[in-house]
């Protein structure tokens, strides 16, 4: 594997692993997180996680973080394009890497990214074919998710407190919910930016590990491992990993839905 490792290493004690840089969710710019860190206290030279979509005071506060950037930052990961438009605005010289959660699905897509940023990362929600399809047809190499808990859905609102509220539940910030019809099951997190739906098996994508790329993303925001340095070589040499799931690297999302009572 030549690609690097870019590794969130969630509640996990932070340990100097080789093949991975890793990238520091930040204070008040991520949302879905159980752990995030202040500018000030990740290593110089780091990369940094921003996956919130800001307001205009969002993008005020961000500002005032760029005098650290020299000297703190080494790239960023962001889904904010508005984040790209700051960074050029102050002639702010980082890594630029674009992960919109949902919205890198085409080679189409990818290269006209490409064309404003060092690298994008995939959504994770495409198939394993069609990954190889955009790698032959990207004009920068690209990154991809490996492993974690995929993210299905986010919004700006408070549905865990208002679930709990209907229900008369324990008010939590994390918690495993199911739908009734499809009897789908969902890990909900809540923080003052809103709630995220994820999967609640982790994500495990070890069979890309063979592809040409720029990054690949190792998830640990909810995983507890006793060491990341040895979790990662468990990972490395394959040993198997329970409660994973390969998502839809070998089943297409449903795009269009047939009409009431069709096929």
């Amino acid at each position: 594997m030549k690609s690097k490792i870019l590794l969130i290493p969630g509640e996990n004690t932070l340990e100097k692993v080789s093949c991975c840089d890793f990238l520091f969710p930040l204070d008040g710019f991520c949302v879905g997180m159980d752990r995030t860190f202040s500018l000030e206290n990740i290593p110089d030279h780091s990369y940094i996680y921003v996956n919130r979509l800001l307001d205009s005071r969002g993008i005020e506060e961000f500002v005032k973080l760029l005098p650290l950037f020299s000297k703190k930052v080494k790239g960023i990961v962001f889904e904010d394009l508005g984040i790209l438009n700051v960074l050029k605005e102050n002639s702010i010289t980082v890594e630029t890497i674009f992960y919109g959660t949902h919205g890198v699905c085409s080679s189409y897509t990818a290269n006209s990214l490409l064309n404003d940023v060092d690298t994008v990362i995939l959504s994770n929600d495409i198939t394993k074919e069609e990954i190889d399809e955009i790698l032959e047809r990207v004009t920068k190499k690209v990154g991809l998710m490996i492993f974690g808990h995929l993210p299905y859905m986010y919004s700006r609102r408070t549905l865990l407190t208002n679930y709990s509220e209907h229900f008369k539940l324990e008010k939590k910030k994390k918690r495993i919910v199911k739908e009734q019809f499809s009897k789908q099951e969902f890990l909900v997190v809540e923080d003052e930016f809103g709630t995220m739906f994820y999967d609640p098996l982790v994500f495990d994508g070890r069979v890309l590990l063979n592809k040409d790329v720029s990054y690949f993303l190792v998830d640990l925001r909810f995983e507890h491992v006793s060491s990341i340095k040895q979790f990662m070589q468990d990972f490395l040499t394959g040993n198997t990993i329970p409660n994973t799931t390969d998502g839809f690297l070998y089943r297409k999302t449903i795009y269009r839905l047939p009409p009431k009572g069709g096929v």
